[in-house]
């Protein structure tokens, strides 16, 4: 657990209690625990909101690494978080999988085409 807390930049916090905490350094709290727990099955929401970079950067390594732990489930708006640790992605509308992409086709212009099609077909521009 120590390197977690190294490596979200979160030592001079261990003594804090959450409610003092910043949000970003609250979302540090959570995503310290969930890795440090290495549950067969973690799940993300929008995990880089809050972030600063080197966190942000930190984070993406952890994503990345956590294959030999289990399965991430994490949803983003942010493309540089999909493109960069995703090993499939699924693109959502109304509650139902649009489109899937696998490793080779993960990119951030096929994504992006999905989803201006997404916008296109819905009217908004």
């Amino acid at each position: 657990m120590t390197e977690v807390i190294w490596g979200f930049g979160f030592e001079q916090f261990t003594d804090v209690l959450i409610r003092d905490l910043s949000t970003g350094n609250r979302k540090k709290v959570f995503l310290i625990t969930a890795f440090a727990l290495r549950p067969p099955l973690l799940l993300l929401d929008e995990p880089v909101n809050g972030l600063d970079f080197m966190s942000t950067e930190y984070l993406y390594r952890q994503i990345s690494d956590y294959r030999r732990y289990g399965t991430v489930l994490f949803s983003s708006h942010i493309l540089e978080s999909i493109t960069l640790t995703s090993d499939r992605v699924l693109v959502l509308e109304g509650g139902r999988i649009r489109q899937t992409f696998e490793q080779g086709q993960i990119d951030t212009e096929n994504i992006r085409e999905v989803l201006r099609d997404e916008t296109v077909d819905k009217g908004i521009c």
